[in-house]
């Protein structure tokens, strides 16, 4: 009997650790597991289907949004241009829609979507209504931001209960901001097309603006309007100039500033004599060598002035996006055709392939580069 005890006794000693082996096992070497599953929660925005995640914006704040992303109100013009070049299927609604000449290089289909207005502050056009009605996952802007337009888009999420995210895209955080937008949109490998074309651009230009000596820089004018409003050194509107060793001659210290850029005096402008000018197209291109004021600068005396292509937006800015990847080969072979030594047409049509799907005609190269590049070419010529 005391064997049958003793045999009893060991069985059940055994059958207890086999228990807390299994027991160990569930919760030791699922501990890791159970680690993982907490993060996972929390990536997720704790949804335990995985249903959405918790996506940091560039603003550092903090939003939940579906993992599968199909529908997305674009909240400014750069987030149309880069919206568009990623996924643009997913575009329900814009901010403002594509000007008539920006439509020649966009699907028919996207030019009547909804227009939503001025979606921040006390913007009076802010449509509410158009923007429910295409019932967004997300509301996606691009570009700058401060603790007040983070507080403004906080304001709108709460307003509208809808996800807003603010992605920013400086021109050398072009390549984030594509790749950004290819996860969270389901498109890495067109997103990353994009992303390494914007990285060879910038990295080039640096490369080859980093051997022209400071004496043999050239110093730029942009001029629009009456001629006389500009932009200004150090701000997101001049960010293309410095990347291909070019120099604006305008500055906060010399100028009227405002919103976006600021204004001059002719008397400014005529001490600085800048080496080229540069005109937004509808300003006064035209009729600048028969005025007898422009006419005593030297740009406009030599013919070194030259109106930027706009199609679809302007290759130097506003808006200050992408289509300063093309703007930078474009203005460097331009002020430094030996360095920056492109078959320009040829850069021209892959741009527009790449990021718009658009096959431009050679007439159509001809008619954009006609008043820049062309002039420039023909003034060497003869």
């Amino acid at each position: 009997m005391k064997k049958w005890r003793n045999l009893w006794c060991l069985l059940l000693s055994l059958a207890m650790a086999l228990a807390l082996v299994a027991c160990s096992a569930g919760n030791g070497g699922g501990s890791t597991d159970q680690g993982q599953n907490q993060n996972n929660a929390a990536n997720d925005g704790g949804e335990t289907d995985g249903e959405t995640f918790i996506f940091t914006d560039s603003t550092g704040r903090e939003v939940e949004l579906p993992r599968n992303i199909e529908r997305v109100a674009s909240a400014g013009p750069l987030a149309n241009i880069m919206l568009y070049a990623v996924k643009p299927e997913v575009i329900v609604g814009w901010s403002s829609k594509p000007s008539e000449s920006a439509q020649k290089y966009i699907d028919e289909q996207y030019w009547d979507l909804p227009e939503y207005g001025g979606f921040y502050g006390s913007s009076a056009d802010f449509n509410r209504e158009a923007l429910m009605a295409s019932a967004p996952d997300v509301i996606i802007d691009v570009g700058e931001w401060d603790e007040e337009y983070k507080a403004d888009l906080d304001a709108l999420q709460e307003q509208v209960g809808i996800p807003v995210i603010l992605i920013e895209a400086n021109i050398d955080q072009n390549p984030a901001a594509y790749r950004t937008l290819g996860e969270l949109l389901g498109e890495e490998e067109r997103a990353e097309e994009l992303a390494s074309y914007c990285e060879e651009v910038i990295a080039e230009a640096q490369e080859k603006a980093a051997t022209i000596p400071e004496e043999d820089r050239v110093r730029v004018y942009y001029g629009q309007d009456d001629g006389l409003s500009t932009i200004l050194s150090g701000t997101i509107h001049s960010q293309i100039y410095e990347p291909i060793g070019a120099e604006i001659v305008v500055d906060a210290d010399n100028a009227q500033v405002q919103q976006g850029g600021g204004t001059v005096s002719m008397e400014q402008l005529l001490a600085w004599d800048p080496d080229v000018i540069m005109f937004v197209d509808g300003s006064i291109y035209d009729t600048v060598a028969d005025d007898p004021t422009w006419s005593a600068l030297t740009a406009i005396q030599n013919g070194s002035y030259y109106e930027i292509p706009t199609e679809p937006y302007n290759w130097l800015g506003r808006p200050p996006g992408p289509n300063r990847m093309i703007g930078v080969r474009w203005l460097g072979n331009l002020l430094y055709p030996d360095l920056y030594d492109y078959d320009i047409e040829q850069e021209v049509k892959d741009y527009f392939s790449l990021f718009y799907r658009y096959e431009l005609s050679d007439e159509e190269v001809e008619g954009l580069l006609a008043n820049s590049t062309l002039k420039a070419e023909a003034q060497r010529a003869g």
